[in-house]
Formats: structure tokens, C-alpha cells, sequence
């Protein structure tokens, strides 16, 4: 009996050992397939580039003046989505809540990464340094206060003057609250104690189709969203947020020229991607977007259509973003902008 018990022990011991054999046969092959499968050469799909905004802005223009180089750097196809809302705070937060496999890109600029997150922060669902890594910046885009060439406001001066005579009867179009036009109407307002109402739309777009339209005052976009009318008569610009004039406008002042000091935000356009991406997916990204950014053709692109080149590289990028995020935070607590 005692023979027999062990017999059956045995045989058990070699039925289990047998088992197991099968077990590592069968998984061993799927274990090397899934290692196989995440060291996939990247790009090996097509890549979703977000604009946070709509058609028609400043977002959208710079993205679509480099997409189409970024894919032939890439070798994939780039999809140009635009996720509109919020500010550029709802397309932010959808690339930033993305696989970390770095096919889903943010066409990001000052709103959806500083003044956004800044003046909003209990309502941002993501921190702007910590869920997106910026990969390059491409461009300086200036803001213009604008009003209808049939305006009666023939100066800021003016415009001015009839709202502090008029509180909160002028309405001023935006593009989206918190982006930086938007943020430079606020500093214009509080640093002349003028009650302006604000009227936000989804884009630059939809904000030039109501000033076009007559349904707000005035309105405080980026310069290449609103060039083409201003070059058609359409529009006036009042002024325009930078150092010195442009030259396709050099009737135009600067907010320094006529001493609004502290409406000098400036704004840009570059590149995320969702932080915790693998670093064999950074590798390609960096340097794609280094080389496209910096091409003489996409520059002269830029340059015609009103933006100026400001490359920086992801490492000074993000330093710049830092620097960024405490000015807006200063001047906006200076404003009362924030509390």
C-alpha cells in the first residue's frame, strides 16, 4: 500500500512538471511578442496633432504651416484635429490624459500652457510642467486690439476715452478665455481702471466673423488671424503687442509707443506631447521638430503670414515656460486678476 501511495505521488509530481513545461511553451512566445511590439520602430501609425481652438486662429494657422513637413520628416501621416473649448484648456487636458505613446501631439501656445492653467487653476484638470512635455517652439505671435474700419474709434486713445466715459458698455471679442489676446484685454483694462466686457468665442475665427459682423466693439486677437482683413480695409488695428512695429503695418504702434507698458504679453506657438512618453519616442520627436521648425521655407511660410520665428529647443522651452507661468502669475496678482 505504502509502494502504491508513492506511485501515485509520483506520478503527480511528473503530471505537474509537465504541465508547467506547456505553460512556459506557451507563454515564452507571447512574452518575446509583446517586447517585440513595444520596441516597434516609432512612427510606425499615423499621429493626431491637437489645436486646442478652432478654425481659423492663430493655433491653426501655425500648425497647418508646418503638419505637412512634420510628416515628411516623420514618414506618417499627421492629422490636424482641432479640440476647441475652454480657453484651449479642453484640447490641453485631452492630450495630456493620452497614451504616453506619443501619437497624439498638442499644438500648444501661452493660453492652454500658462495663462489658462494660471488664472484658472482650480479648474485646470492638468498641471501644464508635469502631463505635457514640450518638444520645440516655433513661433512669436503678436496680439492687435482691432476695430471694423467704420469704427468711430480711430485710436486706442479714443477707444479709451469712450470706455471709461461708458463702463462695461464696450464689448471686446476674444478668442477663447485665458488665451494670451484675452489676457493682454485684461492688463489693458485694470492698468486703466476701464470695465470692458469680454465676449469669448471657440477661436480666433469665430472672434473675427463677430467683429466682421458688427457684434462686438472691438476685439483682441493674435496679428495673423487678423492681417488678411486688416490688408483689405476691413479692419483697423489700434495697436499692436509687441517690441517694435510690423512692417506690412507700419502705421500700426506698439502698446509701448503710446504707454501701455503693462500690456506687453507676448504670445507663441510650439509643440507638446503628453509627459511619460518612452524616451526612444522623445528621440525621434526632438530632433524632427528641431529640423522642421528651423526650415528656411516654413520660416519665410511663418514670416507671410504675420508670425515671428522664435525657435527654442525642448530644454530652453521648458525653462521658458517656467519663467512664463511666474510672470503671468505676478502681473496677474498686480492686476487683481487673480486671487
Amino acid at each position: 500500500m505504502h509502494v502504491h501511495i508513492e506511485s501515485i505521488q509520483k506520478r503527480r509530481t511528473t503530471m505537474k512538471k509537465t504541465y508547467l513545461v506547456y505553460l512556459v511553451c506557451l507563454l515564452v512566445p507571447l512574452l518575446f511578442c509583446s517586447i517585440g511590439q513595444g520596441q516597434d520602430k516609432y512612427p510606425s501609425r499615423p499621429i493626431e496633432l491637437v489645436v486646442p481652438f478652432g478654425a481659423g486662429g492663430s493655433s491653426t494657422i501655425a500648425a497647418q504651416i508646418y503638419s505637412d513637413a512634420l510628416a515628411q520628416e516623420l514618414k506618417t501621416t499627421v492629422n490636424l484635429v482641432t479640440r476647441p473649448g475652454g480657453g484651449g484648456i479642453q484640447g490641453a487636458a485631452y492630450v495630456a490624459r493620452a497614451r504616453k505613446d506619443g501619437y497624439t501631439l498638442l499644438a500648444g501656445s501661452g493660453a492652454s500652457l500658462v495663462n489658462g492653467p494660471v488664472l484658472n487653476k482650480a479648474d485646470c484638470p492638468y498641471d501644464p510642467l508635469k502631463d505635457l512635455f514640450p518638444l520645440a517652439n516655433f513661433v512669436e505671435a503678436a496680439s492687435v486690439f482691432a476695430v471694423r474700419s467704420d469704427s468711430p474709434f480711430k485710436t486706442l486713445a479714443e477707444l479709451k476715452e469712450y470706455a471709461r466715459k461708458n463702463p462695461g458698455k464696450l464689448k471686446a471679442g476674444i478668442g477663447g478665455v485665458g488665451n494670451d489676446s484675452h489676457f493682454n484685454l485684461m492688463l489693458f483694462g485694470s492698468s486703466n481702471d476701464l470695465k470692458i466686457t469680454s465676449i469669448p468665442f471657440k477661436g480666433g475665427g469665430e472672434s473675427l466673423a463677430a467683429i466682421l459682423g458688427g457684434h462686438v466693439d472691438m476685439a483682441s486677437n493674435t496679428l495673423a488671424t487678423f492681417a488678411e482683413n486688416m490688408k483689405a480695409g476691413k479692419l483697423r488695428g489700434l495697436c499692436v503687442v509687441s517690441k517694435t512695429r510690423y512692417p506690412d503695418f507700419p502705421d500700426v504702434p506698439t502698446t509701448l509707443e503710446i504707454g501701455e507698458k503693462e500690456v506687453d504679453l507676448g504670445s507663441w506657438q510650439g509643440a507638446f506631447v503628453t509627459a511619460g512618453v518612452p524616451q526612444n519616442v522623445l528621440d525621434v520627436l526632438i530632433p524632427a521638430f528641431a529640423k522642421v521648425f528651423q526650415k528656411p521655407e516654413l520660416i519665410k511660410l511663418a514670416e507671410k503670414a504675420q508670425f515671428r520665428p522664435d525657435f527654442m529647443g525642448a530644454e530652453e522651452y521648458r525653462k521658458f515656460i517656467e519663467l512664463s507661468i511666474q510672470r503671468v502669475t505676478k502681473l496677474g496678482k498686480e492686476a487683481n486678476l487673480i486671487k
